[in-house]
Parts: structure tokens; sequence; C-alpha cells
């Protein structure tokens, strides 16, 4: 098998069959989907039955939960079942371009590359609307390039594009390598660690996954999942100093935590939550704020010393914004 589509399910009924016959009906043979049930309490996994009776010829397998452990832990379990060479992390809310997967498949299998990496688009549930189109920083496009995992690695965290679902990575590069228990924003707390681990890429300069933007997201709802945000990026720092070693990779990482604990906190001041709600969210943001490495004079500092003067500026100004709001 070249490839296993990972796609764990969770109440996700109404956004299962656009991404069904979009797979299902141009897949390749030989690839193959795993799905997990992460005890979904709606109807998804009869849904995914019924285009399996659709669809005989292509391979799909069902793994199913006792009990809820969550999209992190899912994808770990996914990882562990395939056998494939490669393996491609697919949201179940999310549509796919169908008609590139052939030239997907040709290009792990003629070129091999560690990592497949492609550009989407992101859209607004509901309506459809375009809300933009991302481009990656790799270059250059449509090659297979041998480099360094340091170098894969600093492309993927300054481009800010460190997802799980634009990423097809061979399987035997990243078993094992992380713990998959972080509650949430596995993506960039894990991803930019794969990505250092490969020494190869292709970047196929075309929208493969078309991303939908839900109202209930984690990302787009303020609660207690929210602050693993500000874990995720804390922790990749403290990866991209002791691990890679790459200083400017450290100080965007931690610019972009001091930049997510102010807007939390901004958040929590202005939306209407429980107030125990809102002190619960508050605590563990700032207990998680308590393990930066860095100050934010001393992360403006290394912003200046590697370069990021724009970025250095708003720091220091958004700084000084949070301590006249008494952050």
């Amino acid at each position: 098998m070249q490839l296993s589509i990972l796609i764990p399910v969770y109440n996700v009924a109404a956004y299962l069959p656009d991404l069904l016959q979009d797979l299902l009906s141009e897949l390749p043979l030989n690839a193959e989907i795993i799905f997990y049930d992460d005890a979904s309490p709606d109807n998804s996994i009869a849904i995914v039955e019924e285009f399996m009776l659709l669809y005989p010829r292509v391979q799909i397998r069902i793994l199913r939960g006792n009990e809820n452990i969550g999209l992190t832990k899912a994808r770990e379990q996914l990882l562990l079942a395939s056998n494939a060479n490669y393996v491609w992390f697919v949201d179940s809310d999310d549509k796919v371009n169908s008609a590139v997967l052939a030239e997907v498949l040709l290009i792990l299998s003629r070129d091999q590359p560690d990592i497949l990496v492609f550009d989407y688009d992101v859209f607004f549930d509901g309506s459809n609307q375009l809300k933009h189109h991302e481009t990656l920083s790799f270059y250059p496009k449509n090659n297979l390039v041998h480099t360094s995992g340091k170098e894969i690695y600093r492309t993927a965290i300054l481009d800010g594009r460190h997802y799980f679902w634009n990423k097809i990575f061979r399987r035997e590069l990243i078993i094992g390598i992380v713990s998959y228990d972080i509650p949430a924003y596995e993506d960039i707390a894990y991803t930019p660690i794969l990505l250092s681990k490969c020494q190869s890429f292709y970047y196929l300069a075309q929208v493969v996954v078309h991303y939908r933007i839900r109202k209930d997201s984690i990302a787009q709802k303020l609660n207690l999942q929210q602050v693993y945000g500000l874990n995720a990026y804390i922790q990749q720092a403290l990866y991209a100093d002791k691990v890679v070693g790459d200083k400017k990779c450290q100080a965007y990482l931690l610019y972009k935590a001091h930049l997510y604990y102010f807007r939390l906190c901004r958040k929590l001041a202005r939306i209407n939550l429980p107030e125990k709600e809102k002190e619960a969210i508050l605590l563990l943001a700032k207990q998680q704020y308590a393990e930066k490495p860095l100050s934010t004079c001393a992360t403006i500092l290394l912003l200046l010393r590697t370069g990021m003067w724009g970025k250095a500026f708003k720091l220091g100004l958004k700084s000084g914004l949070a301590s006249l709001s008494g952050k």
C-alpha cells in the first residue's frame, strides 16, 4: 500500500458526504482510507458504511473507539494502524481536490520524498465563500529537493502553516517520534518536529485541500482547549532551541506565544462567558505562559538579533498595550 489516508471521525455527519464523494470517486487502487470512530454520537460511521457499499473497490478500514479520546489521540491510533509507505492526516470536515489525487500518488511513487507539501484554500462553512488561497514558502515548486531536516523545519516554522493536513509523510520517519498527548493544537506542537526528521521534500504547488472554517471549531470558539495553542508554541520554541539549535525559529515561536497570550486575555475581557469558566481559562493560560523560557523583553532582543525587526516592534507595542490593560 502506497498511501494511507487517516481520518478521525467525531460528530461530522453533515460534512462527511462531501469529503467521501471527493475521495472515493477518484482514489487510486494503491491507496486506502482508515477511519477512527472516536465514539461519535451521531451517524457519521453509518454514512461511511453507506459509501463503502457504493464504492466496493476502494480499500476502507474503520477503527472503533469505546470512548472519546480526542483528535490528537485519534490521530495516533490511526498512524499506528497504517502499514503504508506514506500517511496523510485528513480532517473529516474538509474537502479534497480529487482531480490531483492521481498526481499525488505518482509523485510519491516516482520521487519518493520524505514529505510532500501542497497548497490549500480556506472557505466559510454554510456560504462556501472563499476566504483566501494559501501558498507555501517552500522552493522550488514541483520538484524533489534534498536538504537537511533543519532547513525543512525552519521553512515550515517561518512559513507559519505547519498543519498536519497539507502534508503527506513517509510513515517510517514519524513513528514513535512524538507523544500525542497535548489535548489540542497538535499541529503546532508536533508537525514541525516530524518535519525535522525529513531529508527531502516535494512542494506540489496546487490546491489539494479545501479547509472549512466552522463557528463551533476549537480554533473559533474560546474555551479551555484554546489555551493549548499557547502551550504548543512554547514547547515548540524549546524544541527549536534545544534540539534543532535554531535561534531564529525560537524567536519567532516565542513571538507567537506572547501574542497568543495577549490576544487570549483580550478575548476573555470582551467575551460573554460565565465567570468561573473565564477564571479557569485565565488560570490555565497564566500557568502555561509562566513556562516560557524568555521574558517579553528578552524575546524582543532575540527578534532583533535574528533580523526580525518588524516583529520586535510589534511585540513591544502589544506588550505595552497589555501592560496598560493590566495583563
